[in-house]
């Protein structure tokens, strides 16, 4: 029996707990996601919240290589080795390969969100809606783009697939693209390498972490926030994301989660 009397949307295999029926720490915990994840109050921490000290630490572990910028503890880079704009194409390619809807859907606002307050909503309109199909577009993709985005597909995937000389490619262009960074192309060579690396490393973990919560969000069946729940997402997702955009989305998940 349902102990909340929270507007509650429909669910299905696991019905979010509302903040009426979780202890303060925890909720603590929840309020934090809300705050750094667009000011919804979502069912992600809503259902993570069945496992209290997973939703207490999982906000602060996976900003770190989700949403912090640069961020240094003295002269040591400890966060944000990838700007944001790449990994949040990441995340959303990651996401339609896996058809993972709370994902899809989330990203695709967040994305979006991150591009119109930059005044690249054009860019972001083209970007996202040949997502799926990068490597017909290689007009709409940087190089740097083009080789992330092919290396997160074989990734998710299957990490056997990506071979010796693709990780080198990747290397070269990472190492290309740093060099139009004031900072960065003051580097010496062998610091420039291990940024690299780090770049790869913290790539490769944010593709492996949302490959996790693909499948989190699916077989759990996660819900997106509606009319019903105390923040409608899906209205705020119509107005952000374009129609086209959202069609596409729709058709890959094909009414599934």
């Amino acid at each position: 029996m349902n102990k909340t009397k929270i507007s509650q949307g429909p669910w299905t295999r696991i019905r979010p707990l509302q903040r009426d029926e979780i202890d303060p720490y925890t909720e603590s915990g929840m309020v934090m996601g809300e705050l750094t994840w667009g000011r919804f109050r979502n069912n992600l921490g809503r259902v993570m919240a069945y496992t209290p000290r997973l939703l207490q630490t999982e906000v602060e572990y996976c900003n770190t290589f989700i949403f912090d910028a640069e961020t240094f503890r003295g002269d040591v880079q400890e966060a944000g080795f990838n700007d944001r704009f790449i990994k949040e194409l990441v995340i959303s390619r990651t996401s339609l390969e896996n058809r993972s809807r709370y994902s899809v859907t989330h990203h695709a606002f967040i994305g979006m969100k991150l591009y119109i307050d930059a005044d690249r909503q054009e860019e972001a309109h083209m970007k996202y809606l040949h997502l799926h199909e990068h490597e017909l577009h290689p007009e709409i993709y940087t190089e740097r783009e083009q080789v992330i985005l092919d290396y997160t597909v074989k990734v998710v995937k299957d990490a056997h697939l990506v071979k010796d000389e693709e990780f080198q490619n990747l290397r070269r262009i990472l190492r290309e693209h740093n060099m139009s960074d004031e900072r960065l192309k003051k580097l010496s060579e062998e610091e420039m390498d291990r940024h690299v690396d780090s770049q790869i490393v913290e790539l490769t973990w944010l593709i492996g972490h949302f490959c996790l919560l693909n499948k989190w969000f699916t077989v759990l069946q996660v819900p997106d926030e509606g009319a019903d729940d105390e923040d409608n997402f899906l209205a705020a997702y119509e107005a952000m994301v374009p129609k086209d955009i959202r069609d596409r989305n729709e058709e890959i998940l094909k009414d599934g989660f």
